[in-house]
This record gives C-alpha cells, sequence and structure tokens, in this order.
C-alpha cells in the first residue's frame, strides 16, 4: 500500500468513526417516536375538540379527503381544513352530553410506513358500534417536526349478521 492509499484509507476510517459521520442519516427509531408522538397529539386534540393544537399538526399545504355524509371533494389549505373542522367540532359539542374529552378515539391495527426522504404513511381504524372508521395520515418532516400533509377518512358501516 503505498501512503496516499494509506491516507485515504485512514481518513476515511476517521470520518467513519466520527460522532457525527451518521448525523444526516435519518434516524429511524426516533422518527418514528416523534410520528407517535404527532398520531396521539392529533386524536387527543380532536378527542377534546381542541381547535388550536388539532391545527396545529397539518402542513401549511396540507390537504384532506372527509368521509360521508361531507361532500366529496378534497379540501385544500390549513385554513380551508380548519373551516371545515370547526363544523365537524361544533357538531360533535352540539351533541355532547360533557366536556372534554367529547369522544374516545383509540386507533386499532396502528401501521407506521417510513417513506424514503422525510415522509412517512401512517393508518389506523377507529371502531364503534355503527362503523368502522379507516384513517391514513401522509405525513412529512419539516425542520426537524412531523406534520400531516395528507389526510384521508372513509367510515365503513357495520353489517348486521342478518344482513
Amino acid at each position: 500500500m503505498n501512503s496516499k492509499s494509506l491516507i485515504l484509507s485512514v481518513t476515511a476510517l476517521l470520518v467513519a468513526a466520527s460522532p457525527f459521520a451518521c448525523a444526516t442519516e435519518p434516524n429511524e427509531s426516533s422518527d418514528r417516536a416523534a410520528i407517535e408522538t404527532l398520531t396521539r397529539t392529533f386524536l387527543r386534540a380532536f378527542e377534546d375538540l381542541d381547535m388550536q393544537q388539532f391545527i396545529a399538526c397539518f402542513a401549511d399545504n396540507a390537504t384532506v379527503f372527509f368521509p360521508m355524509p361531507e361532500p366529496p371533494e378534497r379540501v385544500d389549505g390549513k385554513q380551508a381544513i380548519e373551516e371545515r373542522f370547526e363544523r365537524v367540532f361544533s357538531s360533535i359539542r352540539n351533541t355532547a352530553k360533557s366536556g372534554p374529552p367529547f369522544q374516545h378515539l383509540a386507533p386499532e391495527n396502528l401501521k407506521i410506513q417510513m417513506m424514503s426522504g422525510q415522509s412517512a404513511v401512517v393508518s389506523f381504524q377507529l371502531r364503534n358500534s355503527e362503523r368502522i372508521g379507516r384513517r391514513t395520515l401522509v405525513l412529512i418532516e419539516t425542520n426537524g417536526q412531523w406534520f400531516i400533509l395528507h389526510l384521508h377518512a372513509s367510515n365503513d358501516p357495520i353489517r348486521s349478521k342478518s344482513e
């Protein structure tokens, strides 16, 4: 091995051993923890009908497909999403028997799928006696924080055994 090769090998070894060598690599376990925290924050804000905390979970350019009976059009942008959810929250408050939490959301079959780059997909189901709510969150990481870029919500009625 000549001296130039030796210098290159030692330099490569030192860089690889550096505590900063992996600083630009995504840390999947910390990303997963942050994604789980965002998902819990989102669901808790929905349970409490806390619009400020709820809407803070969304990216500015987020989009939403609401479940029926809401109109089928996609809702674009954080402001439009907030306006639509204000109506949803108001409806829930009007039928509530008490204060927060107004509902109990227990996600079932929660799955986090890490994507390439700074994105992930979270999917889960919400079940009650009438329906199974299917939810998909497309998340992006911006400046070290995760946000909902897209929410897709659909409901599937639970059919009785006689149907």
